[in-house]
């Protein structure tokens, strides 16, 4: 799909939800111009949304910091998620919404949609522990695992992009999120197809850019 047919197909998205639409936002790279992260970064990646998540789910931040460090996993976490795991800083409850999109881009999670039915993240998780001590195994990741396609990746990229705008306009005029959708999800999905799409050849996760300007 070329680029002006993707962003076509993205607004028919948004105004069948009755979304508000950006006409004059840009169209998105072209698929034959994207590398995806790899295999390994993004079961990486995934090890460090997890652990964020389990260490909130948990109240074990310390536990999950240890175990991380038994099993030489520690540098997988971005600089906000050490300073989240070693000092008092906000919560990050959210992450738990780009832990679910990248676990459909490694095939882990059979569908993500936007609507309110929580992504079921089952079989992702089935590769962590569940009970973190020193007998806890380090992740183990399906040997068949299948990446998703370029082209459906590339698909939510474009849909993101424009749906975040619609997102952040509602929240400037004070409006609730268009479509009952929440803001939250929407930003982390952003951030993760993104990072997937190796959006302005950036891979420092904190600093991926959602940028959503005309």
């Amino acid at each position: 799909m070329t680029p002006e047919l993707r962003k076509e197909a993205s607004e028919l998205q948004l105004h069948k939800r009755g979304i508000r639409i950006n006409v004059q936002l840009h169209v998105i790279e072209a698929d034959d111009e994207v590398t995806l992260r790899s295999e390994k970064e993004l079961h990486h990646r995934l090890i460090a949304l997890w652990a964020v998540g389990h260490a909130i789910e948990t109240h074990t931040k310390e536990q999950v910091a240890a175990y991380l460090q038994r099993h030489q996993l520690f540098e997988r976490l971005s600089a906000q998620e050490v300073q989240f795991l070693s000092e008092d800083i906000p919560e990050m409850q959210w992450r738990r919404h780009a832990f679910a999109f990248l676990a459909w881009c490694a095939g882990l999670v059979p569908k993500i949609d936007l609507g309110t039915k929580p992504c079921d993240i089952s079989q992702m998780l089935a590769c962590f522990p569940t009970q973190i001590d020193e007998h806890a195994a380090a992740p183990t990741f399906p040997s068949n695992v299948k990446m998703r396609r370029k082209d459906a990746i590339m698909d939510w990229s474009d849909l993101l992009y424009r749906l975040h705008w619609a997102v952040r306009h509602a929240y400037l005029n004070h409006k609730p999120s268009p479509g009952n959708i929440d803001a939250d999800l929407v930003r982390e999905w952003h951030q993760a197809v993104n990072w997937m799409c190796r959006y302005d050849d950036e891979d420092n996760w904190d600093l991926v850019s959602t940028e959503t300007t005309a």
